[in-house]
């Protein structure tokens, strides 16, 4: 009998393979795929179908350039069969708006609202060139890269075109209309009432990003991969109780401190709004556990999870930018190699040593004396 020696960690169980686990995250993205286009229509699809399309032809293309094997045997051997790319597309897709303004290039209908937008189009493929060709692939591709692809293509749309109106709020196609004609709680800072709790829960809000809308959707695709051991259930809600924490702290309690009376409803209704509103329940889900970009332990996990909560918490408090999840997560994807340096994981097998005095004793001797 032929006998084969595998290197570690000796994976052959088809369910840990990585296209296994990047399959599990897309099923786990499908209900907020959903929700999205429920709450914002047929645009959701355009964007997610583009990013699709490009992402897998960047990173098809550039591996075949990289490794000058323009053949089929060099395009079955693509890392794009391990479904990376598409995973990147989806959650690329869902940290956008459903339709976004810049050159003048969409097409309006009689109504006056656009029926295809070419500028999004635009915007989705420069995103995904973005994220796959520079931010996974330049490092050597999955597992290499040192940021979260999806999340450094969204902060590049940002930072280029969000002055040029890109990301301006896109009000849901069920929008209450509580908090203000195209905007969110964390733009306007209203008053924040139990209807408004409610509309973010359900999604019946305005977003400069589809995928955060609807909290049950995120729930469920949490669920899914909690069951499936995809991710640690702890990181999420870690980094979730953190930001609570912090934007407690840093701006419910001073903002609701007046005169010596604090209104205990109304900093609970506020901190709710800000676990509720903007990226942080999406991101935290399907970002911030992404393997390549978080530490390879739980206690630097840990440490990650809060380090993303406190800069967000900072950003939305005193910085000019409401949101700041996307700035958060970028900022400790950077620490991550320093976080592995000096929080290394246990060795398998490993035990910890026992001390002199109890070895001493064990063996029988004395303290001091030697026979």
């Amino acid at each position: 009998m032929r006998k084969t020696v595998s290197a570690s960690p000796h994976i052959t169980n088809p369910k840990n393979s990585t296209r296994r686990i990047m399959i599990d995250v897309l099923i786990a993205l499908l209900p907020c795929v959903i929700a999205a286009t429920v709450f914002y229509g047929y645009h959701v699809i355009i964007n997610i179908v583009t990013c699709l399309i490009f992402c897998f032809g960047t990173e098809l293309l550039y591996g075949l350039i990289i490794n000058k094997a323009f053949s089929r045997e060099g395009v079955k051997k693509s890392s794009v069969f391990d479904f990376s790319f598409a995973v990147t597309a989806v959650i690329l897709a869902l940290n956008v708006p459903a339709t976004m303004t810049v050159w003048g290039l969409n097409v309006y209908n009689s109504s006056g609202t656009i029926a295809f937008g070419f500028d999004t189009v635009v915007l989705c493929a420069l995103g995904s060139i973005f994220a796959i060709a520079l931010v996974k692939m330049l490092f050597g591709g999955i597992g290499k890269n040192f940021a979260n692809p999806a999340c450094t293509g969204r902060i590049f749309l940002f930072i280029a075109f969000g002055g040029a109106g890109a990301f301006n709020f896109c009000a849901s196609l069920f929008d209450s209309g509580v908090f203000g004609s195209g905007a969110t709680w964390l733009g306007t800072r209203n008053t924040v009432t139990g209807a408004m709790l409610l509309d973010m829960f359900f999604g019946n809000t305005a977003t400069a990003a589809v995928g955060e809308t609807c909290a049950i959707a995120i729930l469920v695709g949490y669920i899914y991969l909690s069951v499936r051991r995809v991710i640690d259930a702890r990181i999420p809600l870690i980094a979730v109780a953190s930001t609570a924490l912090f934007v407690f702290l840093f701006d419910v309690i001073p903002s609701n401190v007046s005169g010596g009376t604090v209104s205990g409803a109304a900093m609970f209704y506020e901190t709710s709004a800000h676990v509720l509103s903007g990226g942080l329940l999406f991101g935290s889900v399907f970002m911030l556990t992404d393997y390549s970009t978080s530490p390879n332990t739980f206690v630097g996990n840990v440490i990650f999870a809060v380090g993303v909560g406190l800069i967000t918490a900072l950003i939305r408090s005193f910085g000019n930018f409401p949101e700041g999840f996307s700035f958060a997560l970028l900022i400790m994807n950077l620490t991550v190699p320093l976080l592995d340096k000096y929080i290394v994981p246990k060795p398998f097998g490993y035990v910890k040593p026992v001390k002199e005095k109890k070895r001493k004793k064990a063996a029988g001797e004395k303290g001091g004396e030697r026979e």
